[in-house]
């Protein structure tokens, strides 16, 4: 029975639908395949390029920042030379001004103990400075201490009010008494205080020196 019905069956007519729909199917499973496969190609090729986009980008990010660094490295070195060569130019200097001042302090005696006349005769120097010269000096200068530096004093006993200022207590005139002060003090003094001051004037002109390299 179930062979009649089958053999009843219009095959024929039910083929070529199937076919078409084999057909279709196949077409179908075709262009899926090879429409994920050329969107898996162009995605993994857009990733590449972002990829490579992003590492040509931290490499040059990187490049930059290290000759950023590099800059900031070399100008600080230079600064830091520029420094020490400042300091040793005035330890140098300094050298030098001391050794001047040295020489200097040894003529001193050849110049204060005596002079000549017109005739050629010797005489020995008699200068009195008084106290009220030397508290004068030392007020001028700046100095009422005797710790302080270019405080003028006798190198022998002066007297103790001969660093005191002007206007203290002392009569007009104890002011007028011999201070013990010689010429050789006072030219002593002046040779330090000048020395002083020329260390000042060469620390001051290095910095100067110095801090205008920093904006260069």
């Amino acid at each position: 029975m179930w062979v009649k019905w089958i053999k009843r069956i219009p095959w024929t007519d039910l083929l070529l639908p199937l076919l078409v729909f084999v057909a279709v199917g196949f077409a179908w499973t075709k262009g899926y395949d090879s429409g994920h496969l050329d969107a898996q190609r162009d995605g993994e090729q857009r990733l590449a390029q972002l990829q490579s986009q992003f590492d040509t980008y931290r490499r040059e990010s990187t490049e930059r920042h290290n000759e950023a660094l590099m800059a900031i490295i070399g100008r600080y070195n230079a600064q830091v030379a520029a420094a020490h060569k400042a300091d040793a130019d005035f330890q140098a200097k300094k050298q030098q001004l001391e050794r001047e001042n040295a020489e200097l302090k040894k003529q001193i005696a050849d110049v204060t103990r005596q002079w000549v006349d017109e005739k050629g005769r010797r005489h020995p120097i008699e200068c009195v400075f008084t106290r009220g010269f030397v508290q004068q000096y030392n007020a001028a200068l700046g100095v009422t201490d005797t710790h302080n530096a270019g405080y003028l004093e006798s190198t022998a006993a002066a007297s103790a009010s001969a660093g005191k200022a002007t206007g203290t207590t002392d009569t007009a005139l104890a002011r007028l008494r011999d201070s013990g002060v010689s010429q050789a003090d006072v030219l002593a003094n002046v040779t330090d205080n000048a020395r002083q001051c020329r260390v000042w004037r060469e620390q001051v002109n290095d910095l100067l020196d110095y801090t205008e390299g920093l904006h260069q």
